[in-house]
């Protein structure tokens, strides 16, 4: 009974990482208009190139060394499992022992991408900043730094109990 009650919370907490991740990254779609009805009309193609080409090197740079940054998880996602390789005994085993009071049990795929979405829409929101201020390869090159060391380094210290000067243990 216990196995069957920690992958249902297994899959309805995948499941809901999923779904939110997906809502967050309508948020892109959602920051792209008002950006686009912002600039001048000859504008508009580059700034929307913009914010694909954006989700495209958050995602890798993220992939590449965010997550190890943020959470530990590996380079180029090394330490991730997949839903396939839930072994339920040792997590129900692990989940006894720490106490199973509610505790997240989810996919670290899932999360990776819950992850990498906020991080995109983190840098989407520095795009419409600098919409018209900035060219095209100054601000890619500016997303790879704040998708892949930045916004990692600071998700770390606040969720990820990478403390820094032990202002994690203040809270």
């Amino acid at each position: 009974m216990e196995n069957n009650i920690f992958e249902l919370q297994y899959a309805i907490d995948t499941f809901y990482f999923l779904v939110c991740g997906a809502l967050v990254m309508w948020m892109a779609a959602g920051f792209s208009m008002p950006e686009a009805g912002l600039v001048r009309s000859k504008n508009t193609t580059e700034i929307l190139t913009k914010n694909v080409a954006l989700f495209a090197v958050a995602s890798s740079m993220y992939m590449i060394c965010g997550y190890q940054f943020m959470y530990g998880g590996g380079w180029f996602l090394s330490g991730v499992e997949t839903v396939g390789n839930l072994d339920v005994n040792a997590a129900l085993a692990a989940s006894k022992e720490n106490g199973f009071d509610g505790d997240s049990v989810y996919s670290g795929a899932s999360d990776f991408f819950f992850q990498v979405v906020f991080v995109a829409t983190a840098m989407s929101i520095v795009s419409g900043a600098v919409a018209e201020r900035m060219k095209l390869w100054a601000f890619l090159v500016f997303a790879a730094v704040m998708t892949g060391v930045i916004y990692p380094m600071e998700g770390g210290w606040t969720w990820g109990g990478n403390s820094v000067f032990g202002l994690y243990e203040l809270s």
